[in-house]
């Protein structure tokens, strides 16, 4: 489809070219950065066929498309080349100087999860077929179709890991063209952390190498690490910065980059690096702590919370945690049971198109519900479940009751992407088949069901009012 004129209808709406800063996208989202938020006309995009909701987080004025975000996102840079992200980043300027220290805390976290949004979404894509990937292989093996040891197998299975190994490398440059600093000399200083010099290191008994006489350092594997790099890339704007201005501009193309580069890996490995991976491993290992005490308490509060904290973009910091978890421990818990939410999510919107007489909110249902199922949740989130506060309730019962399940049968995910489509990767790369494929159908059908039911006999129906309604 054109979507040109659709393109052309929200820069107006966002209060046109020249109050845009920045705009990025991510798997259902416009996210803009706006000069001034007040100028753009949310009734107007939201009364657009083309949108669902808009959004204001993260310091993103945020519109909601759902599956059809590339194509609008593509049209729109027709409109304007100039918000291509591929070109360099631009300054956007600070309002929050003189706003106190509440309005930096959160400019400081919007900020934050800006970079994370921008950095991991380029990838999520490849992560989640790679996830998928594993899964048909495990399937293959598991079955006897295919060997382990088979020729094939070894180069798909290896495709497969590569975007996990070579995270540091792909994330320095992602991260970079975010921030604004180097994006090769990003992806050179990720390509030092997993170079096979490091990696024997961290291998040795003793995973340390001597620095100034008696003074050693410790090194760490960093192969699948998320943080650290990231940190790399912020700090790299201003190491940059200075570097011009103390380097002459005839010799800055040859000594800037490979200065950075040895001055920023000496900043990670001596102390960046092993603090991040810490913090970041200890914050991955206390969810999982939590929900090993308890599987069943841990897994129905997570199924039945997680919906809201996309509603407020709090997920984000879970995604390179989970991301970490998968390369460096091959599974997930919190992934799986993020799966979880999805099936919850797509039973409930399918109830709702299955009992309303209206024909676009039908239609809008079943799209919706066909989206959850392949892992994108936010159709259904904003069109429906954000109208409809019953059928909110609704999802997050059924969520609840499939997560319970799954904690107590120690579900685990061996990829990135899961709800129905994803289901490969719930297969064990190393055994096939087993317990935990089992353990995959019972929860995600409990919480489809449930959802479904409870959505159909008490959370919807054609004579209640949604939200917008009543405002």
């Amino acid at each position: 489809m054109d979507y040109s004129a659709d393109a052309k209808q929200i820069i107006k709406h966002v209060g046109g070219d020249e109050n845009i800063n920045t705009l990025i996208h991510c798997m259902t989202r416009l996210r803009f950065t706006l000069k001034d938020e007040s100028k753009a006309d949310t009734k107007a995009l939201e009364d657009m066929d083309v949108t669902i909701k808009v959004m204001k987080a993260q310091g993103q004025y945020q519109v909601v498309i759902g599956n059809k975000v590339t194509d609008v996102f593509n049209a729109i840079l027709d409109v304007l080349p100039r918000l291509n992200t591929e070109d360099a980043p631009k300054d956007v300027v600070e309002k929050v100087a003189d706003e106190g220290f509440g309005a930096k805390i959160k400019h400081g976290y919007d900020e934050f999860i800006g970079i994370l949004t921008a950095s991991m979404m380029p990838i999520i894509g490849v992560l989640a077929g790679s996830g998928i990937t594993k899964g048909i292989l495990a399937g293959l093996v598991s079955a006897g179709v295919l060997s382990d040891k088979a020729g094939i197998y070894l180069l798909i299975n290896t495709m497969a890991d590569t975007i996990f190994y070579f995270l540091p490398v792909i994330l320095g440059f992602t991260a970079a063209k975010k921030l604004g600093s180097d994006p090769i000399a990003m992806a050179v200083i990720g390509a030092f952390l997993i170079h096979p010099n490091i990696i024997g290191i961290a291998g040795n008994k003793v995973p340390e190498i001597g620095l100034f006489g008696d003074f050693a350092v410790k090194i760490m594997n960093y192969s699948g690490s998320v943080f650290p790099i990231i940190v790399a890339a912020w700090l790299g704007k201003y190491v940059e910065k200075y570097l011009k201005k103390a380097i002459p501009e005839m010799i800055q193309g040859i000594f800037v980059p490979i200065i950075e580069i040895i001055v920023l890996s000496f900043v990670l490995l001596l102390a960046v690096a092993p603090i991040i991976t810490v913090l970041s491993k200890g914050l991955a290992d206390g969810i999982s702590g939590l929900l090993a005490f308890n599987g069943i308490i841990g897994g129905a509060i997570y199924g039945a919370f997680y919906p809201i904290l996309v509603v407020f973009g709090l997920h984000w910091p879970l995604i390179p945690i989970v991301i970490n978890d998968l390369a460096v421990n091959g599974q997930s818990v919190i992934c799986a049971l993020t799966s979880i939410t999805a099936m919850g999510i797509a039973g409930a919107v399918f109830a709702v198109a299955i009992k309303t007489k209206k024909k676009k909110f039908e239609a809008l249902g079943y799209s919706a519900g066909v989206s959850a199922l392949c892992g994108i949740s936010e159709p259904s989130l904003y069109g429906i479940l954000l109208k409809y506060k019953k059928v909110f309730y609704m999802t997050m019962i059924g969520n609840a009751i499939g997560g319970a399940v799954a904690g107590g049968m120690n579900l685990v995910i061996y990829g990135f992407t899961g709800s129905l489509i994803g289901f490969p990767s719930f297969i064990n790369p190393k055994g096939g088949i087993d317990s935990n494929f089992t353990a995959y159908i019972i929860s995600h059908l409990i919480a489809f069901g449930a959802a479904f039911v409870l959505t159909y006999l008490f959370g919807y129906n054609d004579k209640m009012q949604s939200s917008d309604q009543e405002a």
